[in-house]
């Protein structure tokens, strides 16, 4: 049976931290001076054991174990569930803020990396001025004339705190000198606030999905961030009106890939639940950083500014919010399911070539096109110069589609004016490409967004055109 709290576990009967912090960053009176008085406060076993369950038949005689596996099954299942499917954060209050020359946190309830419910009844305060004294103490600098500016920076942490309570009678064996004629039948649970000069390393599980989404970066030699990276790269070649799908397709298989290779941080006999993400050491929550720019001179300490940032801490969110939020992303979704595509030609963008010193352009589509359709302005090309002489419309001088109908010529009168050449095939206005069965607009490129019987989308596609390749066009 695998117990937690024991050993240094912080006192959690409302000391000002009387637990065990970073050795350079004190945080206040001794363990045993909170409203449970003096004795054993802080330590208490709880067991958590989520496998082993008790299994009673009449007439077995029970101990005090059997009453501590019934215990510990519920409470380590409860704490399993916390630990993996919701992870460390704060649920409700726990503010940080300074009242004079005190550091306060409020009351408030919040979840560590074990899944334990740390509940903070009592308002937590810290002297800054006596903290930055021991700190200044811890952190000793050359002695000088002068007063000296410093600058120090902490965690305000909160930690899961046991307390015994309520000592009533227990039987004792009259052999034993060392026998106790009572014992605490209860234990509170509770959290302790302490100042810590590094945070708990943070829990981030799902590597690949984070990477896919851009809350991390594929670092050298990451193969599950490249994986992830190779994802994203093909969910963002997919057309908009696809996309949702196509996330989601990649977000499940990456996911996958991610819970198989997690694995829980906690071996076997050490002193935390079965099976667990993280390990006590780094179980506790992030309330705040704290930075305090004080003047240390003879002796004296003048705290001078005091920056609490709350913005480090993570925040667990209840499922209804996060149902909420994702559907204040539907309407962007929903609003860009047009209708079903009616069948449109479109450019096959990869056959767009040059012939004839750039004066003849050939295309494919991938549907016929109806006999007719190709007039002047069913395609439109303009160039752009590169030394400032600004836009040039390019004349075609005629439009041709061949026998099956998939491919397309257009003629120029002269190769295009300037180097940017920009083409346009319309599938949209008076005069658009037409498809021949379905008898439907262009439209516009393969992969684009649908198209209906009524409007297509134009194609639009940019291209450099080096001068001196071709004789220079003639100008009127």
């Amino acid at each position: 049976m695998t117990a937690l709290g024991t050993g240094g576990t912080p006192c959690g009967c409302g000391c000002s931290g009387g637990g065990p912090s970073a050795p350079d960053l004190p945080t206040g009176p001794s363990p045993g001076s909170g409203p449970c008085g003096p004795g054993p406060c802080g330590g208490e076993e709880l067991p958590a054991n989520p496998f082993l369950a008790l299994r009673v038949a009449f007439g077995m005689l029970l101990g005090e174990d059997d009453f501590r596996v019934l215990m510990g099954n519920p409470r380590g299942k409860l704490m399993l569930h916390n630990a993996w499917l919701h992870g460390p954060g704060v649920i409700w209050g726990l503010g940080v803020a300074r009242d004079g020359d005190e550091l306060a946190v409020l009351p408030g309830l919040a979840l560590d990396g074990l899944g334990r419910e740390l509940d903070l009844e009592a308002r937590w305060c810290l002297s800054l001025t006596q903290w930055a004294r021991d700190w200044a103490e811890q952190h000793p600098t050359e002695p000088t004339p002068e007063p000296v500016a410093r600058t120090a920076e902490a965690w305000i942490v909160a930690e899961f705190a046991s307390c015994p309570d309520r000592p009533v009678p227990a039987l004792a064996d009259p052999c034993d000198v060392t026998r106790r004629h009572d014992d605490f039948s209860r234990t509170v649970e509770t959290a302790a606030v302490t100042v810590r000069s590094r945070p708990p390393e943070p829990w981030r599980p799902y590597h690949r999905v984070r990477v896919l989404l851009g809350l991390d970066e594929a670092g050298e030699g990451d193969a599950a961030g490249r994986e992830a990276l190779r994802e994203a790269a093909e969910v963002a070649r997919v057309p908009a009106h696809l996309r949702a799908p196509a996330l989601l397709a990649a977000f499940r298989r990456l996911a996958a890939a991610d819970a198989t290779e997690q694995a829980p941080r906690c071996e076997e006999g050490d002193a935390c639940p079965p099976r667990a993400p993280v390990t006590e050491e780094h179980a506790a929550v992030v309330l705040a950083r704290l930075t305090v720019a004080f003047t240390e001179y003879d002796g004296c300490v003048r705290v001078e500014e005091v920056r609490v940032d709350p913005s480090v801490r993570t925040a667990v969110l209840p499922t209804t919010t996060l149902q909420e939020l994702a559907c204040g992303l539907a309407p962007g979704l929903v609003g860009a399911v047009p209708e079903a595509d009616a069948g449109g030609p479109r450019l096959i963008r990869d056959s767009l070539a040059w012939s004839r010193e750039h004066t003849v352009l050939t295309f494919d589509v991938t549907a016929p096109l109806a006999p007719g359709c190709a007039e002047p302005g069913g395609v439109e090309i303009t160039s752009l110069s590169d030394t400032g002489r600004g836009w040039a419309t390019d004349d075609v001088a005629g439009i041709g589609i061949s026998a099956h109908g998939r491919r397309v010529r257009v003629d120029l009168d002269q190769r295009p004016a300037y180097e940017t050449v920009r083409i346009r095939i319309r599938g949209t206005g008076p005069t658009p490409l037409y498809g021949d069965a379905p008898r439907a607009p262009f439209a516009g490129p393969a992969g684009g967004p649908p198209g209906t019987l009524d409007e297509g989308h134009d194609a639009v596609v940019t291209v450099h055109l080096p001068r001196g390749t071709a004789p220079e066009r003639t100008e009127e």
